[in-house]
């Protein structure tokens, strides 16, 4: 039986021979040396609960400041909104019927569901105006998201409350939370329920799955504290909707997206600062005057103000200038006209390559981000597009999956169990549930050549047209519906088929039957 222990059991060497082999070189990965040129180089955890706890409120004010105050940090926040929910997530209700090897969609089922979900989020309430998604009436669903992917790159995170209500037709809505009131600084090793809590989220102690989530607030009948004694109220994870990024398998908060970029972003505002402030201080002053030596009295003198004649030298000197006015002096005095050193020459590749670093830790293409395509060419552009918006397809995946989806789950359980339905059953709610969220798609960025890429895809069997209209936001099906009633409009009102690329009237495909298609 080979073991480990044959394997590094060796040849025993006598203790005199071992104690004279003195200087031995022992190999080891650089990163991990410790001599004088990384003394600094600290360890780390990663993003372990005590950390999050003890620097997750400084790191989260910082980035909220950076969103007040930060032109480029506004522009990334907006970038993100836009790409990842755009005008909001596109909703395709797939209810099937039949067994697995024969499944046939539920086409009117599909079209009620798409048709309630998309008035739930998009209705308001006729004599108030308040929005049905939102708790508070003001947002609908396409705003919240919007306010939810914000809130998930600036804060880390974003926490939404299932909430049953009577204030619209469908029985529910959504609250937003802040992620502050969830104590980041309520951690019990063991509550005595067999769950222990980290940075405010109650976990089972074995699958670390949560349990409640503890929010600060003053409830009548609150029943914990954290350290501060503040009052905190337990909310079951059932009802909470909670969305961020995990960059380690024992995270229970999210944290910035930018915090590899704050610090850096953060001096390069205030280097800006630094360099505006100099050009206006160097602007404002244009001549300098000066006395010969002994004579520096005489400046005293024009600041004489009972001295006509000194105040007027005075606002002679100090007057704003004409275009070809000069100034005479006494005599002996000397004018030194004042160059202006800055803005600094070396000012725009400074900044360019530092806001280069800094859309490297944001993860935006840099030409767009920070609106420079000085120097960039297409193929450059479009390589650096096709990239970002994969990481963008990534973060609606996310979403997707974290928030969507629950939030549909549980509108259709209350929509189910309500008259508005029409009659579609509870018990088949996992038949009504099979669906999927599309987010934004964008145009391509070299449309004829694309436009001929997914041709050929198609042709050779690559690439279906359901893929490739969802590769551009849109559904196949739907298309298909629209092109026929844009036909059947066109010929009642007698107007002609459009021309296709080759000259030639498109023709409507004829409808196959089964016993035409046996023959």
């Amino acid at each position: 039986m080979f073991s480990l222990k044959t394997l590094f059991r060796g040849k025993q060497q006598p203790a005199s021979q071992t104690r004279e082999r003195t200087g031995l070189v022992v190999r080891s990965f650089a990163a991990a040396q410790t001599d004088r040129l990384l003394a600094d180089w600290r360890m780390d955890f990663g993003f372990t609960p005590a950390e999050i706890a003890t620097q997750l409120a400084t790191l989260r004010g910082r980035s909220r400041q950076m969103a007040k105050d930060s032109p480029h940090y506004r522009r990334w926040l907006q970038l993100v909104a836009t790409n990842v929910v755009g005008e909001g997530f596109a909703l395709k209700s797939m209810p099937h019927d039949g067994p697995p090897s024969d499944r046939r969609l539920d086409s009117m089922a599909a079209r009620t569901i798409e048709y309630h979900w998309w008035r739930f989020c998009t209705g308001r309430d006729p004599i108030t105006g308040h929005a049905w998604a939102d708790h508070t009436g003001r947002k609908t669903m396409p705003e919240i998201d919007t306010l939810d992917a914000k809130c998930w790159a600036r804060d880390g995170e974003y926490l939404t409350q299932i909430v049953r209500t009577d204030r619209n037709p469908y029985g529910i809505a959504f609250r937003r939370l802040r992620p502050d009131w969830l104590d980041h600084t309520y951690n019990v090793t063991d509550t005595g329920r067999g769950t222990l809590i980290h940075c405010g989220v109650e976990m089972e102690v074995g699958s670390r799955r949560p349990v409640a989530y503890w929010f600060r607030t003053v409830p009548k009948n609150a029943y914990s504290f954290n350290a501060r004694g503040e009052a905190l109220v337990s909310i079951p994870a059932a009802e909470i909707i909670h969305g961020y990024t995990q960059e380690d398998e024992d995270q229970p908060r999210g944290v910035p997206w930018a915090h590899a970029s704050l610090r850096k972003l953060k001096m390069l505002d205030m280097y800006d600062e630094a360099e505006l402030t100099a050009a206006r201080d160097e602007a404002c002053t244009v001549t300098r005057y000066t006395a010969p030596l002994g004579r520096e009295n005489e400046i005293a003198d024009l600041t004489d103000p009972d001295d006509a004649d000194a105040a007027a030298s005075v606002r002679a000197l100090t007057a704003e200038k004409q275009p070809g006015q000069s100034e005479v002096l006494p005599m002996g005095w000397d004018a030194k006209v004042q160059t202006p050193q800055h803005p600094n020459r070396e000012l725009v590749p400074f900044k360019n390559g530092m806001l280069r670093d800094v859309a490297s830790g944001l993860g935006v293409e840099y030409a767009n981000a920070f609106n420079d395509w000085a120097g960039v060419s297409f193929s450059s552009v479009r390589l650096g597009t096709i990239s970002e918006r994969d990481m963008w397809v990534t973060l609606q995946r996310d979403m997707i999956a974290q928030s969507k989806r629950r939030q549909f789950n549980a509108w259709l359980r209350s929509f189910l169990e309500l008259s508005i339905s029409g009659g579609l059953p509870l018990e088949k709610f996992d038949k009504f549930s099979e669906h999927e969220f599309r987010g934004r798609r964008w145009m391509w960025v070299d449309p004829m050549k694309d436009m001929n890429a997914a041709k050929m895809a198609r042709d050779h069997g690559w690439k279906t047209d359901s893929q490739i209209t969802e590769d551009l936001g849109g559904d196949y099906d739907d298309n298909q519906a629209e092109i026929k009633r844009n036909r059947e409009a066109r010929q009642k009102h007698g107007n002609p088929e459009p021309m296709i690329g080759n000259g030639n009237v498109a023709q409507p495909k004829q409808e196959v039957s089964d016993e035409d298609e046996a023959k």
